[in-house]
């Protein structure tokens, strides 16, 4: 990436505060979490606003309407049969009869009507990628796997979609680092693959691990730009298209500390990566606010009274988070939010933005039958 423009002020204070304004609640069906992994804001599915979650266990994606708060349709595809789909992970709706299904570790993407009837197969390992008997994976270190649930990147701009990824190989060694596969592009017309982001350079050459190597993003159709967000770099981007940088900014919370990278000591033990990565901040999703011409970024604090173990439930001793905003003209932080875990509720981090404000997931303790967005508004 190439810097153009670069402009930067104090952010360490806030003129304005976020507000709560209004909330959605959505009653989820017997099988929906109110933390799965793969889900998307659909702004029209068939004239309504809704919520989309792929239960992977059901092989169904479930929508559900915003405003009703009730399930709308399930889709439904089969793992088994002659018309399968296994091994499906992420998806992304562009409307009813155009659905995308990452088959991930298949390296492979499935464009699908509404029935499943598959209308294009897109494949993103290349003829020199060759396949370790081994292991199953490329050998290739600059083969692309597709990967976009949650707080990551897929769309559709023209013929072409853009697609976040992961390096092709373990992430604490720093030759992950060294990648240019965290975004890449695929020309639906003539199967091109471009790979078109990697790490900033002051962060190349270094262990990170999984969860300090992932990129957050957004694109805004208005401006053409897309808006970046690395785990460990307290600075924010803006791109175009081909990823070099328009405008980079300061972006981090009060308190925070720069993550340093994994320790020789640390690339040997995987205790010491938990501690690592639970000992400081790790940034979130990025979102741009063309209603409002807001830059919305998360960042989860370190994890309070550390213990070595892991647990991947999302609802287990959540981080904290703060929630900051920045003009999206000026790139002054407006705003900043501190969202406390407690006994009752906890909020997470799968938000959204749309013409109400900028909404953050909110699971009820005592109901998790129910899935509420709290919405937020800088005033």
């Amino acid at each position: 990436m190439t810097l153009l423009a670069c402009s930067q002020k104090d952010v360490s204070t806030a003129s304005s505060s976020f507000n709560e304004v209004s909330s959605y609640q959505i009653n989820l069906d017997r099988f929906t979490s109110p933390v799965e992994d793969y889900i998307q804001h659909l702004e029209d599915w068939k004239g309504k606003e809704a919520f989309a979650a792929h239960v992977r266990g059901k092989e169904q994606i479930k929508i559900y309407g915003l405003e009703s708060g009730e399930l709308l349709e399930t889709l439904a595809y089969t793992a088994n049969g002659p018309n399968v789909f296994r091994g499906v992970y992420d998806f992304h709706i562009l409307n009813e009869d155009s659905i995308f299904l990452n088959r991930r570790y298949a390296y492979k993407l499935y464009l699908v009507n509404g029935d499943y009837e598959v209308l294009q197969t897109l494949d993103f390992l290349g003829e020199n990628d060759a396949i370790d008997k081994k292991t199953g994976f490329p050998s290739s270190k600059d083969a692309f796997l597709p990967v976009f649930n949650r707080n990551r990147l897929f769309r559709k701009i023209g013929d072409k979609i853009y697609i976040s990824g992961a390096p092709n190989f373990n992430q604490k060694f720093p030759e992950a680092s060294l990648t240019r596969t965290l975004l890449s592009t695929k020309h639906l017309e003539t199967g091109e693959i471009n790979n078109l982001l990697g790490f900033p350079e002051k962060m190349q050459g270094h262990g990170w691990g999984e969860f300090f190597s992932m990129v957050s993003a957004d694109y805004s159709k208005e401006e053409d730009v897309f808006v970046l967000s690395y785990a460990a770099d307290r600075m924010m981007y803006l791109t175009d298209r081909n990823m070099d940088i328009v405008r980079e900014f300061e972006a981090f919370p009060e308190g925070y500390k720069d993550v340093p990278p994994y320790s020789a000591a640390e690339m040997e033990s995987s205790e010491a990566q938990l501690a690592h990565w639970d000992g400081h901040y790790i940034f979130g999703s990025a979102h741009y606010d063309s209603h409002r011409k807001m830059i919305y970024r998360v960042a989860l604090e370190p994890v309070e009274g550390y213990k070595p173990e892991r647990n991947l439930d999302p609802l287990y001793k959540p981080r904290n988070m703060v929630v900051m905003a920045f003009d999206a003209e000026t790139f002054e932080k407006r705003a900043e939010m501190r969202l406390k875990q407690s006994e009752e509720g906890v909020y997470l981090d799968r938000c959204f933005v749309n013409e109400r404000g900028l909404n953050i997931t909110y699971v009820d303790l005592e109901n998790e039958d129910k899935l509420y967005f709290k919405t937020f508004v800088v005033e």
